[in-house]
């Protein structure tokens, strides 16, 4: 007696355990007669316990009306539980309520007969599962899809979508538009440099790499014209029919070819036109050079011997041939300018490199035109620091030098006479010129270095606009840096900044 009693013990318990699971399982559990009478409900099918006790021996019908829920749910669930029975196997549906808020509730519901011993229906299990999280992100899924659809339709990319064969199963409007609507394969369409094209398609299918690095194609658009395309692949899998695709994506590059190839032609005809510049520049300077040269020399000649005969009475045809000199050494220098502009233009222009002792470059291009200046001024020259021999071309700091001092003194006329300091410090030696002269105007500062461009307020001051522009890029080919300062009737501050010795 006491070991039945502790089986049945046993077997309850093990019914309560199975109840308790079952009524506690996350999912919509029914279990019916096969009049699809309600036997038993868990929580989640009806949350109260009177509602549950209620339901018990009712159908689907009776619910719908005592629940206020419309009677289609009961028809539909009718239609799919007499299903189930007649075929004997599991039957899926999918069920759409809506909550106390009116908001759809999706619910994935399934009928399973059970059988007996005997073979006959003994119940049918209603099993339900609300999935109305699964169709809120598939519909925003969806969704997203048309807005990548409508960004793809909306692109300037030609985007096409094959097989691996080259079938196309999409085509954006920009495709259509430039390679027409009847092409079905783009290994028919796309042409390349030994069928470059194809053999990445199959290369990056295989192996998600290109075997040609320059990706350009070409086809013949609906107006017969050769259209240029660059491209890109990207793979992935169809997950209809679990097949691999390919995602082509076109930029039309013909106007930027063609563009490039304008620009090829501008620059080869920008380079023709500067070298007949430079030639011609070089051929005028070198042709006028010698009879400048006789002429220079005649009237120095005519110059000493006016001199002689005149001595103590000058005649007015002494000052007349010193205004030659003049203006022939005025052209001399001009040419001169030409010359080395057409060798900067013409890259020709290489650095002489030697010691140079800046000082005394410095001191011989002072004493020779500026010191006296023609007006009587004398340019104060100092340094600063210990004096360091540098290795550098010593013409062009010359140039350098006979540039920035005659712009302080010409501009400068009736002030004070310019300063020039050179100074020798840890890092660098640099050139500080001031002057107390007309000063630049503000806008001119914005072309200080281009050829030909002088300020406004020059007057009748002589000169080219090739000073500053000469000076820059010989400063540059040194490695150093040149700044100015100017303030109109004020003067004008020039730095200039040298490395040392970066040439060793």
């Amino acid at each position: 007696m006491g070991v039945q009693n502790s089986l049945i013990q046993s077997l309850q318990n093990e019914n309560d355990f199975y109840k308790q699971l079952l009524f506690n399982i996350p999912a919509d559990i029914a279990i019916f007669d096969t009049a699809h009478k309600y036997l038993y409900v868990n929580k989640v099918a009806l949350s109260t316990g009177d509602s549950r006790h209620w339901i018990i021996g009712k159908d689907d019908f009776e619910y719908c009306t005592h629940f206020n829920k419309p009677i289609e749910l009961a028809i539909n669930r009718r239609s799919y539980f007499t299903e189930a029975l007649a075929e004997g196997t599991q039957v899926e549906f999918e069920e759409i309520n809506k909550d106390k808020d009116g908001h759809p509730v999706f619910n994935l519901r399934k009928f399973f007969p059970v059988r007996d011993q005997n073979g006959h229906h003994d119940f049918v299990i209603g099993y339900g599962i609300n999935i109305t999280n699964i169709r809120t992100r598939e519909k925003l899924q969806i969704e997203r899809e048309k807005d990548f659809r409508h960004l793809i339709d909306a692109m300037e990319q030609l985007v096409i979508v094959c097989t691996h064969d080259g079938q196309i199963t999409y085509a954006n409007p920009m495709w259509k538009q430039i390679a027409g609507t009847g092409t079905k394969n783009v290994h028919e369409v796309l042409k390349s440099s030994g069928k470059h094209f194809v053999k990445n398609c199959f290369s990056y299918l295989a192996s998600g790499k290109y075997v040609y690095p320059n990706k350009i194609a070409w086809l013949q658009d609906a107006n017969q014209k050769k259209v240029r395309l660059s491209y890109h692949f990207a793979h992935f899998t169809d997950y209809d029919n679990n097949k691999p695709q390919l995602a082509m994506f076109f930029t039309n590059i013909t106007d930027i070819i063609r563009a490039q190839q304008e620009h090829k032609k501008g620059e080869r005809a920008a380079r023709r036109l500067s070298q007949l510049k430079s030639n011609f520049i070089n051929l005028v300077s070198h042709e006028l050079r010698t009879p400048l040269s006789v002429i220079l020399s005649s009237a120095e000649i005519l110059e000493m011997q006016t001199a002689q005969v005149f001595q103590k009475n000058p005649t007015a045809a002494t000052k007349h041939l010193t205004r030659i000199v003049h203006q022939v050494d005025k052209m001399t220098k001009l040419l001169t300018d030409f010359l080395l502009v057409s060798k900067i233009e013409s890259g020709n222009l290489s650095l002489q490199l030697s010691h140079c002792n800046v000082v005394s470059i410095l001191q011989k291009v002072a004493h020779e035109s500026f010191m006296p200046y023609k007006d009587g001024r004398q340019v104060l020259i100092t340094t600063k620091g210990i004096p360091k021999t540098q290795i550098a071309d010593s013409n062009m700091l010359q140039m350098i030098f006979e540039n920035i001092l005659s712009n302080a003194c010409k501009y400068s006329t009736g002030k004070t006479a310019p300063k020039a300091q050179i100074r020798f410090a840890k890092n660098n030696w640099t050139l500080l010129v001031t002057d107390a002269g007309i000063g630049m105007p503000e806008k001119y500062k914005k072309e200080l270095y281009t050829a030909f461009v002088r300020g406004s307020n020059v007057g009748n001051i002589e000169g080219t606009g090739l000073g500053l522009m000469l000076v820059h890029y010989l400063v540059q080919q040194h490695l150093g840096q040149i700044q100015i300062k100017s303030t109109m009737h004020k003067g004008t501050t020039i730095l200039i900044r040298f490395p040392y010795n970066t040439f060793e």
